[in-house]
């Protein structure tokens, strides 16, 4: 069982709702690789994404993070029978920025199995690369540099640091590794925008651990979701969520569904104003229940309509929010609240109103926190983050001492389940782990334990290929965790530090 990393913005961290057709708090397009279906967040659709409504579409989007702000989705453990998955999410928006996901988990979806470096490490090896890096991607066995620049790809590098394989055709932005069936999933989607209007390219690509391709997939209205565990493919076309064997094309089921959302074993689509759980392994229909009234705005503005899902409870955005018992369907509140729904610590969410535009000045105005969070019994307290600076809304949940807290990256505040301020000063976070932080800044990386005042250790790197610009100044390196190791990379060098 496994749980994949939680939707994203490719620039600024801030976890997406369903339907929104763009960050909420830094105005790019949402993106439309598909979510292998195993999370607390609806599967997206590559080629799904439409411009944004006005005023969204009007937003004027700030500078670009550095390149590698991973903004890792929340650690929920939420099982479903999609195989054992590390996922990774890389999205590339022309001529916007990026941002990638790193989750690494057991077998079970439990614990990352990717433990901390806690002493100085030192070098092991070092792979050169001859077109420019945008991050690595490490996997059970394998691991993915993505390529960056002009000609983007993949380069599959060995456990030593040797190339075995690459595949150039590409731009891939979506990874994920199954590693019972020994397959590697690649998906892409790249959006142009302009005032002649928007265009898209999406696809997915299925490899091998040697790098044959499998299956391939070029229509833009179908999107892989996942490898089930006994090696069926769960495909999306359109509006229907189909289990089906990838050599003969039988079906084994398939669910109709605008949204859908997993969690506690099971699939749950939102299809109109009908909600479905349904059986996550044979697709049996295990209860059904019509949305109360006041859920047509979200059926009649489709970027206000999302649907969400943990062990707790079942969260319908229709303008309106509504929430279910995962179990048996009964209607559990209703609040007549709408926004950005994120998920935080305590299977919970936090809802942040929705942007507005002053038409005088031109520009988006961003809510106000503290904003409130709802749990299975309703509103259950609220999330005062700090405001201002780039990514500000943008949030993961750690785990402290086995304690689930909500950490915002941009002002290094770590939250309570209620969403009080516990602890701060965490900066310059470049990924998470239960244990602490991995950092970096400039050309130092290093690692902070959570509760301690100051790093177990920084190390900075000499004569770097930064991969600092005038644009996205400050970071000259990126960090990727690995199984009780760190990859560095700067714009032509891998590094493996244990």
């Amino acid at each position: 069982m496994t749980q994949m990393p939680q939707p994203t913005c490719p620039r600024c961290g801030t976890q997406l709702a369903a339907g929104v057709t763009a960050c909420p708090t830094c105005g790019v397009p949402r993106f439309g690789p598909p979510t292998p279906g195993i999370h607390d967040e609806p599967t997206l659709v590559p080629g799904s994404w439409t411009p944004p409504p006005p005023p969204p579409a009007q937003w004027a989007a700030p500078g670009t993070p550095p390149p590698g702000f991973p903004a890792p989705g929340p650690k929920k453990r939420t099982g479903l029978w999609i195989g054992l998955a590390i996922g990774v999410v890389l999205l590339l928006v022309a001529g916007i920025g990026t941002a990638a996901f790193l989750l690494l988990r057991d077998d079970e979806g439990g614990e990352l199995t990717a433990g901390p470096v806690t002493t100085e490490p030192s070098q092991e090896w070092s792979w050169e690369s001859d077109k420019p890096v945008a991050y690595v991607y490490p996997g059970p066995g394998l691991n993915l540099v993505k390529l960056g620049g002009e000609e983007p790809g993949l380069v599959a590098l060995d456990e030593d640091g040797k190339e075995r394989w690459r595949d150039e055709r590409h731009p891939y932005n979506y990874l994920n590794f199954y590693e019972d069936q020994k397959l590697i999933t690649a998906s892409w989607y790249v959006a142009t925008a302009s005032s002649a209007g928007s265009d898209s390219d999406s696809g997915d690509v299925v490899f091998d651990y040697d790098g044959e391709v499998v299956w391939e997939n070029t229509d833009p209205e179908v999107g892989l979701h996942g490898i089930a565990e006994d090696g069926d493919f769960v495909v999306r076309v359109g509006e229907k969520l189909t289990k089906l064997d990838p050599e003969s094309k039988e079906e084994d089921w398939s669910i109709t569904g605008q949204d859908f959302a997993y969690a506690d074993d099971a699939t749950f689509a939102l299809d109109g104003d009908q909600l479905t759980r349904y059986a996550e392994e044979s697709g049996e229909q295990e209860w059904s229940t019509e949305l109360p009234p006041g859920h047509a705005a979200g059926l009649a503005e489709e970027y206000l309509l999302g649907l969400r899902a943990n062990d707790d409870f079942v969260l319908v955005t229709s303008g309106s929010l509504f929430a279910f018992d995962p179990k048996t369907g009964k209607s559990l509140w209703t609040e007549n609240v709408s926004g950005d729904v994120r998920s935080v610590a305590g299977n919970r969410y936090a809802v942040s109103p929705p942007y507005s535009y002053d038409e005088t000045a031109g520009v988006s105005v961003s809510p106000t926190p503290p904003f409130p969070i709802y749990g299975k019994e309703g509103e259950a307290g609220s999330l005062d983050i700090v405001e201002g600076g780039f990514g500000w809304m943008a949030v993961d949940v750690v785990a402290v001492d086995g304690k689930e807290m909500t950490l915002q990256r941009s002002s290094g505040g770590l939250y309570d389940i209620d969403g009080a301020l516990a602890e701060d000063g965490y900066d310059h976070v470049a990924d998470t782990l239960d244990e602490g932080v991995y950092t970096v800044d400039g050309a130092t990386i290093g690692y902070r334990e959570w509760g301690r005042d100051a790093p177990e250790w920084t190390l900075t790197l000499d004569e770097v290929d930064s991969l600092a610009t005038e644009e996205e100044p400050g970071q000259d390196v990126e960090v990727a965790a690995g199984a009780g190791a760190i990859f560095v990379n700067d714009e032509h060098t891998v590094w493996l530090y244990e």
